[in-house]
């Protein structure tokens, strides 16, 4: 499997961070040489080596504490290869289980055990306690070098992210009441907003465990919040410019839209200002209401400015809710306090088969060594450490990749070592081959293998003169770490995510149902909203799942994902719009007893049989008696409350008479309201059904 020879316009090349990782590498052997200490200069180097190699993953995006992490752990490697060399067994286990717990826990990777392997097994240029001091010194460097502020650095902090995207939702929401805005203006600010909460959701995804934060959650889920408050102020703002074109002028809906844009743009601010002014739109609609308001058009417009009171006033809530985790996310420094407590490990997830596979094949490797002790023995345990990967097909093209490159770096490294060329020489080749390994490195794994395992070889003999021996056993036993490799993912749950993706189907579909059934509870008063925001994030994160199962099944041997599922992510999503809608209609005004919570249960009931369904790859058939009896009850509630608000109109409602009692907008509103309500459940149910026949039609033809 050949890799493509690359291109200077590859957006993935990484010249400026090659030369920087170079530098990392270059500088400590240039003042190694000067200072007539060259074996020195080459562990500084070598302890920089070991954390750049920890930034390819993502070079414009790595911070320094994530790097500092990585000189921790390249302390504690090289502390424990001092301890354990000459302990074969001993080290045997240690370096399994450190390679188990980088398998499990990704900022610690593969780095302790490779550093402990390499200092066990290689002799050491220098006394240990100088060697680990001038190792952590390199490591240092590097991780200082890195993260300098150079112009190939393009990402940003996640902070920065949101602020950025409060200042976008700051532009929809000043969008919302102008009239000089068109239709497709406004599409093209939502369509920017939409990408800025994209943007912000794929990146935290993407952060290391160290950036993922408590505060950070709160913040980007409150703008989520903001973002569709806006959605629905903009619906309503423009069916009171059509039904009533001055009153948004008499209302000051201007200084309403221009507070909550304030708000939004000092909401993580970095200078923030001291008071930020909030209209009180809510008691400028009852002074209008205390006016008097004649016919059916006036009710009408109360009711439309009573509703964008309520949507404004969730849109402070949701600002203010969050305004602790904002200061603290703006705060300087890393706030250990907010980190996120990570989720409960089980067998179940995807990252514990990994590690297991990880320890096993460690071992294994490490047995082999001990047993057979073959010359340069830890390339075998690094050759499996650095191939395994979370799916069989991942491994299969890592071993490839890996193998190939060794063999080419090796034969190159073989016909200079035999040359045996000067510290001056070695220096220049050394510099030019971390450079092309890092800045080649995220275009393909092949030139990382390939300059990498020059710049390695060609590193200890800085340190320790070798032989082309060396190059020759890092390729055979390269060759047989891979094998190891793919035998450990070929053999250990090689479709785990084929075998799990009807568990983890009914696993989201088991969350959406206990959205709906809470959102019944919350429709009776039971619970509060903040208990159905809750469950909408935790169907959110199930449905999560599942989309990263199918990029697994993608790379599983002989594994394929059926195509309704995705199917069914679509309508999963429809269906959390769906519930999404009833929350912030019932959020203030639940409904108490009736038809509404009824047909929740039963759409929850619904939900919860068909994944019964899935789990048993049984076929299902839905009744949807409950919810149409539901339904039918709910559309007989809407036609008496507006027959009773005609008559209200026709006995008292209209014309300069005397109002009554029965003429007071809050029946008008709470018409509009149950209609609003009605169509959401309608949409729903539409939503659930097909979620369900998408869900169960994918599973029910599958062999159990």
């Amino acid at each position: 499997m050949l890799a493509r020879a690359p291109r200077l316009e590859d957006p993935r090349l990484a010249l400026g961070f090659g030369l920087t990782g170079a530098a990392c590498l270059g500088i400590p052997l240039l003042i190694g040489l000067l200072t007539g200490h060259p074996a020195g200069g080459a562990v500084v180097g070598l302890g920089a080596w070991l954390v750049a190699g920890r930034a390819i993953a993502n070079p414009a995006g790595v911070r320094t504490p994530y790097l500092l992490g990585v000189v921790l752990s390249v302390g504690v490697g090289t502390s424990l290869g001092v301890l354990l060399a000459g302990s074969d067994w001993l080290m045997v286990a240690v370096a399994s289980a450190l390679a188990g717990l980088g398998g499990l826990v990704r900022p610690i990777g593969v780095t302790p055990a490779l550093t402990l392997l390499l200092t066990a097994a290689n002799p050491l240029p220098l006394d240990p306690a100088p060697h680990t001091g001038l190792q952590l010194l390199g490591g240092v460097l590097a991780a200082v070098l890195l993260t300098l502020p150079w112009r190939w650095r393009r990402t940003r902090p996640i902070a920065t992210m949101l602020g950025e995207t409060a200042d976008t939702l700051a532009g929809l929401a000043e969008a919302v009441a102008d009239p000089s805005v068109g239709q497709d203006e406004w599409d093209e600010r939502r369509r920017t907003a939409s990408d800025a909460i994209t943007e912000i959701r794929t990146a935290r995804a993407r952060r290391l465990r160290w950036e993922r934060s408590r505060a950070a959650e709160d913040v980007a889920f409150a703008l989520r919040r903001v973002f569709h408050e806006i959605i629905a102020l903009r619906g309503l703002c423009d069916t009171l410019a059509r039904r009533a074109p001055g009153a948004a002028g008499e209302a000051g809906l201007g200084d309403l839209v221009a507070s909550l844009s304030a708000s939004l743009r000092a909401y993580l601010a970095e200078c923030p200002p001291e008071q930020v002014p909030v209209v009180d739109f809510g008691d400028r609609v009852d002074r209008l209401r205390e006016r008097g308001a004649d016919g059916e058009r006036e009710m009408v417009v109360l009711v439309l400015l009573r509703q964008i009171a309520h949507s404004a006033g969730r849109i402070q809530a949701a600002l203010d809710g969050s305004a602790e985790a904002a200061r603290r996310l703006c705060a300087p420094g890393l706030d250990l306090a907010t980190l996120a407590v990570p989720p409960p490990l089980a067998f179940d997830d995807p990252r514990v088969r990994h590690a297991l596979r990880v320890v096993l094949g460690t071992a294994f490797a490490s047995i082999v060594i001990v047993l057979f002790k073959p010359a340069f023995p830890h390339w075998l345990v690094i050759a499996v450490l650095v191939t395994i990967q979370p799916t069989y097909g991942e491994t299969r093209a890592r071993v490839w990749w890996r193998v190939g490159g060794s063999t080419a770096g090796g034969l190159v490294s073989a016909a200079i070592l035999h040359v045996a060329p000067g510290h001056w020489p070695l220096v220049a080749l050394i510099g030019v081959s971390a450079a092309l390994a890092f800045g080649l490195a995220p275009t393909h794994h092949a030139y990382w293998a390939t300059f990498m395992t020059m710049c390695v070889l060609l590193l200890l003999d800085f340190q320790v003169p070798q032989t082309e021996k060396i190059a020759e056993s890092r390729v055979v036993l390269t060759v047989v770490g891979g094998v190891i490799a793919i035998a450990c993912t070929r053999l250990l749950w090689p479709r785990g995510e084929t075998d799990r993706l009807a568990e983890r189907v009914g696993r989201m579909l088991d969350s959406h149902a206990a959205v709906a059934r809470t959102l019944a509870q919350l429709a009776r008063g039971r619970v509060g909203a903040e208990r159905a925001d809750e469950r909408i994030r935790k169907a959110a994160v199930d449905a999560e799942m599942v989309a990263a199962a199918l990029d697994y099944i993608a790379k599983e041997p002989g594994g394929a994902a059926p195509d309704a599922v995705d199917e069914a992510l679509e309508a999963a999503q429809r269906v959390r719009d769906d519930l999404l809608t009833l929350i912030s209609v019932l959020r203030d005004e639940p409904t108490g007893a009736g038809p509404v919570p009824d047909v929740l249960d039963a759409v929850a009931g619904h939900l919860r049989a068909a994944a019964e369904a899935v789990r048993g790859r049984e076929p299902y058939e839905e009744s949807a008696a409950d919810v149409g009896r539901g339904l039918a009850d709910d559309a007989a509630r809407v036609g008496a409350q507006a027959e009773r608000r005609l008559t209200e109109l026709e006995t008292g409602g209209t014309g300069p008479g005397p109002r009554t009692a029965a003429s007071e907008p809050g029946s008008g509103r709470a018409l509009l309201r149950t209609t609003a309500v009605d169509q959401a459940l309608r949409s729903l149910d539409a939503d659930a059904v097909r979620l369900c026949a998408a869900s169960t039609g994918a599973f029910a033809t599958q062999p159990s």
